[in-house]
C-alpha cells in the first residue's frame, strides 16, 4: 500500500495533498504518514506533514458496553 500511495503521489497529475485517517488518529495513520513522507522525500519530493487529532485524547470503546472511554497517553 505504501508503495502505491507514493507512485500515485508521483504521478505527472497525481495528488497534492494524501489524507490518511484511522479510528483513533494517533497510531496507525500517523505511523503510515509519516512513512509516507519518508519514502516521497527519499523519491525527491517535497512533503509537509500535518497531523491533525495527534494531540488528543485517545477514544475506547469497550466490547461489552456502549460507553465510551476517554485515556490520555504520554506522548
Amino acid at each position: 500500500m505504501l508503495a502505491n500511495l507514493a507512485d500515485y503521489a508521483g504521478l505527472p497529475a497525481g495528488p497534492r495533498r494524501i489524507a490518511i485517517g484511522c479510528a483513533g488518529g494517533r497510531h496507525r495513520a500517523s505511523g503510515l504518514t509519516e512513512l509516507l513522507a519518508r519514502e516521497l522525500r527519499d523519491r525527491g519530493r517535497q512533503v509537509d506533514v500535518e497531523h491533525l487529532h495527534v494531540h488528543l485524547p485517545r477514544v475506547l470503546k469497550t466490547p461489552d458496553t456502549a460507553r465510551t472511554i476517554h485515556t490520555q497517553e504520554a506522548t
